[in-house]
């Protein structure tokens, strides 16, 4: 009866050993697999394009399908604008409210987290809220935070400046 506990401890201790050895030491385990930053930030610079595309085209479908639910907009004239629904909302009257607009935008970086799920991008803005007519381009910069969200880049923050005009330099 000795002999099978001796058996039973030896091969508890072989089990044990044969099973640590199928584990990656923890260092190992905790490591992600390596992202790649230069293509993330590719697709995150794709999806402003595309919903450069969607506002130049008035596609409000497809322009706030590229927001988070829980998006913020930071407007200089209305505050923060929160939730895909008011965004929404606040896109839809403008265009309307402003119906021969025009505006590009354009990257000059985008950085990506080391993770993978979340990335921001800086760029210049110009918009002319009649298009060819007689009002004055304003123009300024922007910040878009992305968060990677069911595989996908959606914006969950932007936020714009306007440079002054030669115009807003006179009246000061």
């Amino acid at each position: 009866m000795e002999s099978v506990r001796i058996h039973k401890k030896w091969l508890s201790a072989v089990i044990v050993v044969a099973l640590a050895g199928c584990y990656a030491p923890a260092e190992d385990a905790d490591q992600a697999p390596a992202v790649d930053l230069a293509a993330e930030a590719a697709a995150v610079e794709a999806v402003s394009m595309q919903w450069l595309a969607a506002t130049q085209a008035r596609d409000l479908n497809a322009a706030t399908a590229l927001f988070a639910e829980d998006a913020v907009f930071f407007d200089q004239g209305e505050g923060s604008i929160e939730g895909l629904e008011a965004i929404r909302a606040d896109i839809e009257s403008s265009w309307a409210e402003n119906p021969d607009f025009a505006l590009s935008w354009s990257t000059s970086s985008v950085e990506v987290a080391s993770s993978g799920d979340m990335a921001w991008e800086h760029g210049s803005w110009v918009y002319d809220v009649d298009g060819a007519g007689e009002a004055v381009e304003m123009t300024g910069e922007y910040i878009t935070v992305y968060r990677k969200i069911d595989g996908a880049w959606k914006a969950v923050a932007d936020m714009g400046v306007t440079h002054e005009t030669m115009e807003d330099d006179e009246e000061m």
